[in-house]
């Protein structure tokens, strides 16, 4: 069964990303749990697009949804899908979806570093022509600093081809302790329609979120 989100990229590869994560957790029992080499792709600069004028949703507009350990504002309309400790929300649609994955990281032992390094490399084995775009290495959700990452790729289902853009950002919550866990969130949409859909859903969700362990 396909998780929301268009073509199901975020929810599929970041369930890939934290299956990765548990066998990292056992091999960094003895290790640094330092990230190894990967081949670079080549850097994408967002480049303006037409996109349709949007209205920020407010905090007023938006439904909480109570995870484990965190709440999170989503907007109205759309469905929340959980497994576990796992949540999808996305639209109607599918085009827009963002996903919540929550893993035991004992002691951190794997860095948020690690976590979105490994998510995005999931993501380059479903999507052709996978470039990265530039984004902030860092940014603040929850009152944590979280390390994050873009890619774009071109990926093909039920008879669409498109380019989607995807954000990977990752923390762990508490830093240091036996039972640090990893939070790894993502989102997606059309790369034409990012940034548009990143002022009305997207930023209002993440401001919203509020750990609450």
């Amino acid at each position: 069964m396909r998780l929301p989100g268009f073509f199901g990229i975020s929810a599929k590869n970041v369930l890939l990303a934290c299956s990765m994560l548990l066998v990292l957790l056992v091999a960094a029992c003895g290790s640094s749990g330092a990230t190894s080499g990967s081949t670079p792709t080549p850097t994408l600069s967002p480049t303006p697009s037409p996109t349709p004028v949007v209205s920020p949703t407010s905090a007023a507009n938006l439904t909480t949804y109570t995870g484990s350990g965190y709440t999170i504002g989503y907007p109205q309309g759309w469905k929340a899908n959980a497994s576990g400790k796992s949540v999808v929300f996305s639209d109607s649609s599918g085009i827009y979806s963002l996903t919540i994955v929550i893993a035991p990281d004992p002691a951190g032992a794997i860095s948020p570093d690690t976590v979105v390094n490994t998510a995005i490399e999931a993501v380059k084995n479903t999507v052709t022509n996978p470039q990265t775009v530039n984004v902030p290495s860092s940014t603040s959700i929850g009152g944590d600093t979280w390390t994050q990452k873009s890619i774009a790729g071109t990926s093909s289902a039920a008879g669409q081809t498109g380019t989607v853009q995807i954000v990977v950002a990752s923390d762990n919550r508490p830093a240091n302790s036996p039972s640090t866990n990893s939070f790894t969130i993502t989102y997606e949409t059309l790369q034409a329609t990012f940034d548009a859909a990143n002022t009305q859903y997207f930023q209002p969700m993440l401001q919203s979120f509020k750990f609450t362990a």
